[in-house]
């Protein structure tokens, strides 16, 4: 009796939410190498063609970059790699005249342009909106819905059907006595496709119990705020408290050789650091009172990995004021910043991307192989029917 009312959640959960998990789990595997499709797409425009010793400075740069810019575009940020190929990517950013229910009408413009920092040229630019990856990760997340217009509560939604339906097929797993045990751990040989459909979504489905279980858990860290308090109370803290991690104030201001506040800084964070990878400086937002003459830099060491560490200057003087470093950080914070890494799969590089991708393709698979299933007992129940009516 109980096995029947699991059978019927599992069924119905499958029946609700499938559909969803097929369109959004599909884009999500391809988007674990989000990073190298880039690269690979966009090459012309990410890579400089003209290396020379020296770039010019960042603020040069950003005039230029400035320079272009039509109506209310903005400069937010500008990503800085520390492989001397790579070009300069400015994000250029422009709020909807007419925000709608569609991720496409969340901005007017949203964009990178690349500069190669050597000779100011630009090299390309991205238009994120528009952006086949970018498009794979919004699927993903929101279902190509408005973020503000209940976009990601759909998938979270979702993503908690996974973790229901992960419980009830665990329980319907289980067999009934010992000798039916080993059917559950083997793929049988030789077999009609309806028994091969079975073990592939029975036997396959207990095998990558565990990590479709963590992709699941980790997702929705970003959707409910239960759900990450809950978490950081594993780790003893408090959820509300979590971003008042212990920062270093600097109380004097930085020496450099240059002038332009924006150089100094950038010469002081290049200059005192020599391991990072790639860095974020993010710029003041408009209209935004608190944080107006505040500028940030964000230092990944290991890129996709969450071992990062930050810098506060103040926008028109570059005196740095504030830092947060990776081994001041409590042992949640550090599990959060790397919670992108774990969910998308690039922890430990290609390795856990190819393992991320199979499992993401696997998970969309089950909603299918479930209802080949169920299709296949209702025959077979018509069939019993039938049979007994001729008698």
């Amino acid at each position: 009796m109980f096995k029947k009312f699991i059978q019927k959640i599992h069924l119905w959960l499958g029946f609700i939410t499938g559909l969803v998990l097929v369109i959004n789990l599909l884009p999500a595997s391809i988007f674990a190498f989000n990073t190298e499709l880039k690269d690979w797409w966009y090459h012309r425009a990410i890579f400089a063609t003209e290396i020379k010793t020296s770039t010019l400075p960042i603020s040069v740069l950003k005039e230029k970059v400035r320079a272009t810019l039509k109506n209310k575009e903005v400069i937010t940020h500008i990503e800085v790699n520390s492989d001397k190929t790579r070009g300069y990517a400015f994000g250029i950013y422009e709020e909807s005249k007419h925000p709608g229910f569609t991720y496409f009408s969340e901005s007017e413009v949203n964009k990178e342009v690349y500069v190669n920092p050597y000779t100011g040229k630009i090299q390309g630019e991205i238009d994120l909106r528009y952006d086949w990856i970018k498009i794979c990760e919004a699927i993903h997340r929101r279902m190509l819905l408005h973020y503000n217009y209940g976009g990601h509560w759909f998938i979270a939604i979702s993503t908690l059907a996974i973790i229901f339906s992960l419980f009830t097929g665990l329980v319907l797993w289980f067999p009934k006595n010992k000798a039916a045990l080993k059917q559950r751990f083997i793929f049988k040989r030789n077999v009609r496709w309806r028994r091969r459909n079975y073990d592939i979504h029975n036997v396959g489905g207990f095998y990558s119990y565990i990590l479709i279980l963590f992709l699941a858990v980790t997702g929705l860290l970003w959707s409910f705020d239960w759900w990450a308090a809950g978490f950081y109370r594993l780790f003893g803290e408090n959820y509300k408290t979590m971003s008042a991690i212990q920062q270093e104030f600097i109380p004097h201001p930085v020496k450099s050789s240059v002038f332009n506040p924006l150089d100094a800084a950038f010469e002081n964070v290049w200059s005192k650091r020599k391991s990072w990878s790639s860095m974020v400086i993010a710029f003041p937002e408009e209209g935004d009172e608190k944080n107006t003459d505040k500028l940030f830099f964000y230092l990944k060491f290991n890129d996709h990995t969450g071992w990062d560490e930050s810098d506060q200057y103040v926008y028109h003087t570059g005196r740095l004021i504030k830092q947060v470093l990776q081994e001041q950080k409590s042992t949640a914070i550090k599990w959060q910043d790397s919670n992108y890494a774990f969910h998308t799969g690039g922890i430990y590089g290609l390795p856990t991307k190819i393992l991320t991708c199979l499992t993401t393709l696997f998970c969309a698979s089950l909603p299918i192989t479930g209802l080949i299933i169920w299709f296949g007992k209702k025959k077979k129940n018509k069939s019993a029917i039938r049979s007994k009516k001729n008698k």
